[in-house]
């Protein structure tokens, strides 16, 4: 019985010790997930403000769940060491509940792709007709310069544009850094284009940028679903040693 009792005293240890070290990389990705939801709203700040459905959503979606993590593992930590069995289970649930989230949240933004990438479209193109009204001006300025790119699919976007059709002009955002003359943005033609605009468009330089990261993201959130799924194994099985311990203490 004593031998017995050592064993599940030593089991209780070593799942204790698991558990917390599980749900210290659990709160990390809970803070992964505020980082990459402030990185997204800064970084691509121009591209959100320019689609209002997007804007209000992805980044505060992940920065919400970010928070919803460390304030259960925080809670986590006190019912692993004070051995709640009721709370461990309610613990197991609520994890559970976050990594459906996190599937759902990673499903959802998989299969709207596309509907982003057309939103994209038509919404900068819009804006383009309106060009140089403000505030949307600020906004594709400020994207054509962080993305070094021009118009949609091209510069020659902007030819029908009322902006830029008589003229066949592009904004000053559309230009390179020169240093030895003026951007020539009016009135364009071959030989001066290579040399002083970007040309290629905005839509390819997004789609690009967010396809050469998909990697990169694929693995943040295979990672971040793996803790909790293993938190949950652990939880359930430290609560059931917990459970055993008493029953043999009482016998």
């Amino acid at each position: 019985m004593n031998w017995q009792r050592f064993q599940t005293s030593a089991s209780l240890a070593f799942l204790r010790t698991l558990l917390f070290c599980v749900n210290v990389i659990f709160m990390f990705t809970g803070g992964i997930l505020i980082l990459l939801g402030i990185a997204i709203r800064s970084h691509f700040q121009d591209f959100l403000d320019i689609t209002p459905d997007m804007n209000s959503t992805s980044p505060y979606i992940l920065i919400g769940l970010g928070v919803i993590i460390l304030l259960v593992g925080f809670s986590a930590f006190w019912c692993t060491f004070k051995g709640h069995v009721t709370l461990l289970y309610i613990y197991s649930v609520i994890i559970l509940l976050v990594l459906i989230a996190e599937v759902v949240l990673a499903g959802t933004i998989f299969m709207r792709k596309r509907t982003y990438e057309q939103t994209f479209k038509t919404v900068v193109r819009k804006v383009m007709q309106q060009y140089p009204r403000r505030p949307m001006k600020s906004h594709i300025d400020h994207l054509q310069r962080g993305l070094q790119c021009c118009g949609i699919d091209s510069y020659a976007d902007w030819f029908e544009t009322p902006y830029g059709g008589t003229h066949h002009q592009v904004p000053q955002s559309c230009c390179k850094q020169l240093s030895n003359h003026t951007c020539m943005r009016t009135d364009l033609e071959k030989e001066n284009l290579l040399n002083d605009i970007h040309t290629n468009g905005c839509y390819s330089t997004v789609i690009l940028a967010i396809k050469s990261n998909y990697l990169v993201f694929g693995g943040i959130i295979m990672t971040i679903a793996l803790f909790p799924l293993t938190g949950i194994i652990l939880a359930c099985c430290l609560a059931h040693q917990l459970s055993k311990h008493r029953y043999e203490r009482v016998n």
